[in-house]
Parts: C-alpha cells; structure tokens; sequence
C-alpha cells in the first residue's frame, strides 16, 4: 500500500509540533492547552486521535471542501454588478447595501460576508480607522421623552433631479427613535410649529427640546435693564410656545452637543438620498409622501431600549385646542363696528346679543403652519368672516389750469380799469 502524502499549513505544522511535546513529556497537557486556546479535556483528545490515526488527525475534515454556507457564484456576480461601479447600489455603504439586498433583489448575505467579497473583488477600498478624537460623550437620557433633540439639515436631497431643501427632524436621546421628518423649502418657523404639533399628537409632550442657536428657537435680544428689574427673558415665538406648553427650552453651545440628531443627518444623507433616488423622487410633495414608510424602517433598524422603560411622555388633553399653540400670533384692536384689520382686508367679528363687546379690547390672530386664521380673545375662540374690500374713493379730476397770457398782454382786469372813464357820470 502506497504511502499518502499530507500537506500541512503552518497552524496544522504548529499543532503537530505540541502533540510531539505533549508525547515527549517536554511539554505538559495543561502548558499544551493553554498554547492551542483549549481545554485540558480536549488535549487528551487530541493526543489520542493523533495516537489512532497519525499525522491526518490534525487535518479539518472539511479541509479542500467547499464550505455548505459558501455563497453561490451567480449570486456574487449578482452583487457585483448591483454594487460595482455603475450599479445602482455603487454608493450605498455595506450596512445599506445589505439591507436593500434583501428588500428589494431577495438576496440575503452576511454583511461580514458581503464586506469580504466587495473588498476581494475590489469593488470597495479597505476601509481605515478615522483618527480618534477625544471628546466627553454625554450620558443618554434615561427615559424616552425625557430629552427631544431637533435640528434642521439643509442639503441637496434631491441630488439636483429638484429644489433644494431643509429637512426638520426630531429624535429622541434616549432611544435614537425618529420622531418627526419633514421637508420644507427653508428653516422655518412653520415648518418647526409643524414638527412641535407632529409629536405632541403622535407621541406626547416631551420634559425638553435639545437645539442649536438659531434666532428662531432662541432669541439673540439681550435683556434691557427694565426687563431685568421685570424678571423678563427676551424670547422668540418658539420659546414663548413651549413656555406656554411647560416644556424646558435648551440651547446647546457647539454641534457636538447635540450629536445624536448631527449623526442622524450623517446617516440620512447617505440613506435617505440614496433610497429616494432610486425611488425616483424629484419634488417636495414626492420627498414627504416618502418619509413615513422610510422612518418607520429606520426606526426598526436603529432604535434601542431605554434604560428607564417608564415613558416620561406627557399625554396632552383631549380635544386641545392646536391652531391655539401651534401658531404664530399677533394682535389687533377691535373697532366699534368690532371689526379688525388684517393686511388690508377687513375681518368682523361675530358677536351675539348676550355675548360680551369686545369693542376697543385687543385680540389676538393666530395663523396655523397651513395658513388658516383664528382670532381668539383670551383663550376663547372668536367667529368671524371675511368682509370684501370695499372699492377705492375715485379721485375728483384736478382742475383746468387757467390760460396762460401771452408775453407783454395786460391783465384784464387792469385793461378794464383803463376803460371805465367811458362810464363815469359827466
């Protein structure tokens, strides 16, 4: 019988030279353990195999099969070209681009698996450590709704296919649960009291809202000696609302500060750009009619437990009045006829005969994130209706100038002077 010949790697040749110790009696079972990351047990059993069978029993079983779980060719070559230049996931990064393989092309890999074969075949660079920076990490909120960072991203969502926009989100520091998306043109003020009213219905009031310095959350004004000896804090609209509302308003000093939500923008500037290119969004209607399915994958992705399970939320009361505390508000004086101005349209009040005059009192016009109108008194909510303008007085004509005599003519009046001799008694 022929001799078989057994090619062995390094780890196989490292293994065989401890078991020849162990059986020389240079080396002890327990010294040969802690050497091959196994237990005392498992040398006996290796010495005895090696006794049986000789030097194959280093050998793996599986050594030159090909491994059960190995993926198919055709399904690497699939995830090549979907991922490899001029794919339509070139960009998406691995964690991305495996979910959207199994979402969309039904295929279902590894992601430690689908990062070794991209960078086997080159399709994407070894990937390097970023420099460490040495920052104090804040400690997360312990209960859901005990801290809301918001924040606004102005970016090209739409990759030039439309407008430009701001994205308004809120996300909560204790869980990383998006609560609230939304496109508008700009950061703006309706766009903030319509993310406020978002999750006030849909989740609750939170304890505090987390934001940047912007003049619309936080009022630049500084506190005239008056307002001091007052107790008067110069506040913006938004600062007023959430006093009104009993939530602590708090602006952070760096954007570092408020990293949860600057990673959030990270994230979905890559995410939600890729996901809405490929869905073949190019306006703001499209871009917001998207979100909802997008944050409620997201939020299966990223969210994780509090450490505190007991919500802080603050439940608001049943049929709140929200055009009240969800816009801005300016005041008018009512006139006699009890009707108010409003950039030039004429708007009455409605008053029975047992109701109250409100006649030179000031009231107050709330206009909602859509542009509606309420006049309140107080908290009492006013009916009013729209009067037409009335027309514009016409302009009488100027009159005729007189006509002008002709150079070296008398007056008239000094010509009749002149001739009334003519008339005079003799």
């Amino acid at each position: 019988m022929g001799m078989e010949s057994i090619t062995l790697s390094k780890e196989q040749q490292r293994r065989l030279e401890i078991i020849h110790r162990v059986q020389s009696g240079r080396m002890s079972k327990q010294e040969a353990a802690d050497v091959l990351a196994v237990t005392r047990r498992q040398v006996d059993n290796i010495v005895r195999r090696f006794n049986q069978e000789g030097a194959v029993s280093v050998v793996h079983g599986n050594t030159g099969k090909a491994p059960v779980f190995k993926t198919p060719p055709e399904t690497v070559q699939r995830i090549l070209s979907l991922a490899g230049e001029g794919g339509q996931y070139a960009d998406f990064s691995v964690c991305h681009l495996q979910e959207m393989l199994g979402t969309h092309e039904g295929i279902q890999v590894g992601r430690s698996t689908l990062d070794r074969l991209l960078k086997q075949h080159r399709v994407r660079p070894p990937g390097h450590a970023a420099p460490a920076v040495k920052r104090r990490q804040r400690t997360r909120s312990a209960a859901e709704g005990l801290l809301v960072q918001i924040d606004a991203s102005l970016h090209d969502w739409l990759e030039g296919r439309g407008p430009k926009l701001a994205l308004l989100g809120a996300i909560d520091d204790a869980t990383s649960r998006v609560l609230h998306l939304r496109f508008h043109p700009s950061e703006c003020q309706a766009g903030y009291l319509t993310l406020f009213r978002a999750v006030a219905v849909s989740h609750g009031l939170p304890q505090a809202y987390y934001h940047d310095r912007h003049t619309i959350l936080h009022s630049p004004k500084k506190a005239t000696l008056q307002d001091e000896l007052d107790g008067i804090v110069p506040q913006s609209e938004l600062q007023r609302l959430l006093g009104e509302l009993g939530i602590a308003s708090i602006a952070a000093r760096s954007p570092q500060a408020k990293g949860r939500i600057e990673r959030l923008w990270q994230t979905l500037q890559d995410r939600l750009v890729k996901e809405m290119r490929l869905a073949g969004i190019s306006t703001l209607e499209e871009a917001n009619a998207f979100l909802p399915g997008f944050i409620e994958r997201f939020n299966a992705r990223f969210i994780r437990e509090a450490t505190d399970p007991e919500t802080a939320w603050i439940a608001i009361e049943p049929g709140m009045d929200l055009a009240y505390y969800f816009s801005t508000r300016q005041t008018r004086v009512v006139r006699p006829d009890h009707t108010i101005s409003w950039y030039g349209s004429p708007l009455q009040v409605l008053r029975n005969a047992h109701e109250r005059s409100l006649t030179r009192q000031r009231i107050t016009v709330h206009t909602t994130p859509e542009g509606e109108l309420y006049l309140y008194a107080g908290k009492e909510r006013l009916r009013y209706q729209v009067l037409p303008v009335a027309p514009a007085k016409p302009t009488p004509p100027a009159p005729a100038p007189a006509a002008a005599k002709a150079p070296g003519e008398p007056h008239p009046r000094a010509t009749a002077r002149q001739r009334a001799w003519l008339f005079a008694s003799v």
